[in-house]
């Protein structure tokens, strides 16, 4: 039985540490698509706006981009207009997003049950070196 329950918070541990992994790659993947898209938005003729900006289908018609806002939770790239308005960039795609979500939510709870699964097996063996 000992082996058993060994080998479940083994599972549930290893699982975790992988979620936490396929989080951390799928936001540093974006975070090297919004650096590359702003370091190619600083050089060179034709840079300025951001062709992601210029060239999105959210973009409002006639409308000129003046500005773009990094934000990092979630990950995207906001670009304005002159009169104050916001769309969303393509620099990020659109499933990034809910994978970081879903993934980060599994880290969690996997990491939760292998507390308490590591909790449990330290109750059980308290309780057998009392009996």
């Amino acid at each position: 039985m000992a082996g058993q329950g060994s080998a479940e918070s083994t599972l549930l541990r290893g699982t975790a540490v992988f979620a936490a992994g396929v989080t951390v790659v799928l936001y540093l993947f974006g975070l090297i698509l919004v650096g590359v898209a702003l370091s190619e938005a600083g050089s060179g003729a034709d840079s300025t706006p951001m062709h992601q900006c210029r060239d999105t289908g959210d973009r409002p018609q006639n409308v000129q981009v003046d500005a773009r806002q990094v934000q990092f939770l979630p990950l995207r790239v906001l670009c304005r207009t002159p009169d104050g308005r916001e769309f969303i960039s393509g620099v990020v795609p659109s499933w990034l997003n809910p994978a970081l979500a879903v993934s980060f939510a599994a880290t969690v709870v996997v990491a939760a049950a292998a507390f308490v699964q590591a909790d449990r097996r330290a109750a059980a063996r308290q309780a057998s070196a009392r009996s």
